[in-house]
């Protein structure tokens, strides 16, 4: 008799957990299949520009970062083409992966540069810095793709903006300074375009 009523504890014990999994399921589905595919593309981003240890070369490791994060503008351009409606906005997107990935070969020719720089400590601090504006928790989320992508690429370019000033304080090489220049000319008129759509959309 003890054995049975333990065996049915065992079973209703097992169905009220099963219930409250099953609630629990319901109540709070997969994050995963909720997720904002723009904010989930800008924190990858953010992850790969930290995967790498720095090296302590300036030119190099500005080099890998922006990369990194270049590739995520494309990425984000190019959901924007794939799912977005705005014709604006897609016009935008289309000269940002132009742009961008011309801007990538360029700096591929620096990443692999060894030499330590005496000021890489410093420069890694600010380096650093630059890119807070893109992990501003109180950014406006939409679930719009074409709201989303502007709203998402204001920080984004700020980002990119911030980091060409601090190489164009610390940076060596004449063709990333160059480039440095037109990335906070270009990107700071972008950045006033985005933002002019959100207002008036």
């Amino acid at each position: 008799m003890r054995k049975l009523l333990f065996t049915i504890s065992l079973v209703l014990l097992s169905m009220a957990c099963n219930k409250k999994e099953n609630k629990t399921s319901e109540s709070h589905p997969m994050q995963t299949q909720n997720k904002n595919e723009m904010t989930a593309l800008m924190t990858g981003m953010m992850d790969e520009m930290h995967s790498d240890k720095p090296s302590g070369n300036n030119d190099a490791d500005f080099a890998k970062m922006m990369i990194e994060h270049h590739k995520g503008a494309v990425e984000m351009s190019e959901l924007l083409l794939k799912k977005g409606k705005n014709e604006e906005l897609k016009s935008f997107a289309r000269k940002v992966i132009t742009a961008q990935n011309q801007e990538i070969k360029l700096m591929e020719k620096f990443a692999e540069d060894k030499e330590v720089s005496a000021d890489s400590k410093n420069f890694q601090k600010e380096l650093n810095q630059s890119m807070s504006v893109m992990m501003n928790k109180e950014i406006k989320i939409y679930d719009d793709i074409d709201k989303d992508y502007a709203q998402q690429m204001i920080p984004h370019h700020q980002s990119a903006v911030d980091m060409a000033k601090v190489y164009l304080k610390y940076g060596k090489q004449k063709e990333l300074l160059n480039l440095c220049r037109e990335i906070v000319t270009s990107q700071t008129a972008e950045i006033a375009q985005l933002q002019l759509w959100l207002k008036n959309s």
